[in-house]
C-alpha cells in the first residue's frame, strides 16, 4: 500500500483562485523520480474558485482533460462554439488533440472541482470535446465517468485509463472495482474512509495492487474518485498540461 496525504500538494493561485495540484506518481514518496506521473494519469488539480471569476480563452494540446465538479458550477467556453455550464450533475471531457482552446468562468457562483489531466496514447490526434448529464445519488454504487472506448463509458479518454466515482453513507461498506491489467489509485474527494487498516481523509489518495485493494468503509458521507490505470500504456509526452513529468511549482509547506 502507498499514500499520498491531503497535505502533500503543489499550491498556486490566489484568495479567488486556490489549486492544489496532486502528482498521483509521488503517492510513491519519491520526489526524485524522474516522472511525477501515474502511468498515464498525469496531475490532479483540487480547484477552488470564488464567484465572478474567469481563466481566459487558452490552448491545450495533446491532452485528455476531465473537468469534475464536485461543488458549485462552471461555465466553458471553446472555439468550436459551445457554452455549457457545468454542474455535478454535468460533467466534460476535454480530448483536445493538436489543439483546442478554451475559457472557464464562474458568472453565477463559485465551485470545488477536480480537473484531471491525462496522457493520450499518441499525439496530434483529432480535437473532440465531450458532456455528460446524470443524476447523483448517494447509494453506494460506482459510476463510470469516463474511460478508454473498449469500456463503453459514458466519456471517452484515449488512453488506459478509467475514471469512476461514487457517493455513499456512513457505514457503508463497498468493493472497489477491478479491471485487468489496472492498478487503482483512490482519492477522497470529500468524507473519510477505511481500508487496509489505514484511515483517509478528505484530499488523502490510496494506490495497492487490486489484489490487496478490494474492500473499503465509509466512516462518515462521502465522495470517492477512483481511478483505474494501466501503468504500462503507451502514451505521449508532448501535451502542454499532461507532458511534463516534474514539477517546477513549490511544493506548499504548512
Amino acid at each position: 500500500m502507498n499514500i499520498l496525504r491531503n497535505d502533500q500538494y503543489f499550491r498556486y493561485g490566489g484568495n479567488e483562485f486556490q489549486v492544489y495540484t496532486k502528482r498521483p506518481g509521488l503517492i510513491f514518496q519519491d520526489f526524485d523520480r524522474e516522472d511525477y506521473a501515474f502511468g498515464p494519469l498525469s496531475r490532479i488539480d483540487h480547484v477552488n474558485l470564488t464567484q465572478d471569476y474567469c481563466i481566459d480563452m487558452h490552448l491545450h494540446h495533446n491532452d485528455e482533460i476531465l473537468s469534475y465538479l464536485y461543488k458549485g458550477e462552471i461555465l466553458h467556453r471553446d472555439t468550436a462554439d459551445n457554452k455549457v455550464l457545468l454542474t455535478p450533475d454535468k460533467l466534460m471531457v476535454m480530448n483536445a488533440g493538436h489543439e483546442f482552446y478554451h475559457e472557464e468562468s464562474t458568472p453565477n457562483e463559485g465551485n470545488e472541482m477536480l480537473q484531471i489531466l491525462i496522457r493520450p496514447e499518441k499525439a496530434d490526434l483529432a480535437a473532440d470535446v465531450q458532456f455528460w448529464d446524470r443524476e447523483i445519488e448517494f447509494d453506494s454504487e460506482w459510476n463510470l465517468i469516463a474511460g478508454p472506448s473498449s469500456m463503453e463509458p459514458p466519456m471517452i479518454v484515449r488512453n488506459d485509463v478509467a475514471v469512476m466515482d461514487v457517493h455513499g453513507r456512513a457505514g457503508d461498506e463497498l468493493r472497489v472495482p477491478a479491471e485487468k491489467g489496472m492498478t487503482p489509485w483512490m482519492y477522497v474527494m470529500d468524507g473519510s474512509i477505511e481500508t487496509l487498516g489505514e484511515t483517509f481523509y478528505k484530499g488523502d489518495a490510496v494506490t495497492s495492487d487490486a489484489e490487496r485493494l478490494t474492500t473499503l468503509k465509509l466512516m462518515e458521507d462521502s465522495t470517492l474518485v477512483l481511478f483505474l490505470v494501466n501503468l504500462n500504456a503507451p502514451m505521449t509526452l508532448k501535451g502542454n498540461f499532461s507532458g511534463h513529468k516534474r514539477n517546477n511549482m513549490k511544493r506548499y509547506q504548512k
